[in-house]
């Protein structure tokens, strides 16, 4: 899957963010700065880490490393999503069997990876900063950042499955179709995918106010809502 193609966590600076005093509040550049150095770290810890083997095999993914804390929220992603797709096998196995699972799989990815970039930054631009307080560009800028660490999760699940390619297959019956994601045209005809990757954004803001926070329900009504409104339709 190539990286251009998906759906066209020091130094602090003392600032006042609105009501809040003292609060920490970071600079673009120095948040960007910090991130990258967290990715330095993650990689020097990571030697044998299965999911970051396609860095040193695909110049391609180099991308990731300009993402603030894009190695840790690649991992945090694959962790949200095993657990999410476990728990939608178990109750409803109908679901992981249906061929529209991998489009709603990424969609909702795609949407968790943005809304982890989103939570993160606002964290460090106030203890009250809300999405409705980030610049146009801090905004886009974590859209592009979603975007690059679900692009990388999902050629990882492309090359080795969520859980491995049998084990999908043999435990969830999951098609293996997801070098089908990264077609544009196929991808089109399905209006509500929109709604899968809001759905991973929520889901991602409550996670990481609290780890605690179940995320496989908002997988499993988004999954669930998707194939419903498809029927018979297909994805090949």
């Amino acid at each position: 899957m190539p990286p251009s193609s998906l759906v066209s966590s020091l130094g602090f600076r003392r600032a006042k963010l609105g009501a809040d005093a003292d609060a920490n509040v970071m600079s673009d550049d120095d948040y960007i700065a910090w991130g990258k150095q967290s990715n330095n770290t993650e990689l020097s810890a990571a030697e044998g880490e299965p999911i970051f083997r396609l860095l040193d095999e695909d110049d391609g993914f180099d991308g990731l490393f300009e993402v603030p804390f894009g190695l840790k929220h690649v991992k945090d992603v694959r962790v949200v999503m095993r657990h999410s797709v476990a728990v939608a096998g178990e109750r409803r196995e109908e679901l992981t069997h249906n061929p529209l699972f991998c489009p709603a799989f990424a969609a909702f990815s795609l949407g968790f990876a943005i809304g982890l970039a989103q939570a993160h930054r606002l964290k460090h631009l106030g203890i009250r900063a809300t999405l409705a307080r980030m610049s146009r560009k801090q905004a886009e800028l974590c859209d592009g950042w979603g975007v690059e660490i679900a692009t990388y999760f999902l050629a990882t699940v492309d090359e080795d499955g969520v859980f491995g390619k049998a084990s999908d297959f043999d435990l969830y019956g999951i098609p293996h179709r997801w070098r089908l994601v990264a077609d544009d045209r196929r991808l089109e005809t399905f209006g509500l995918l929109k709604e899968c990757v809001e759905s991973g954004k929520r889901a991602a803001h409550a996670w990481f106010e609290d780890e605690t926070a179940d995320v496989p329900p908002h997988f499993l009504d988004a999954l669930a809502n998707f194939v419903d409104a498809y029927p018979n339709q297909n994805f090949e």
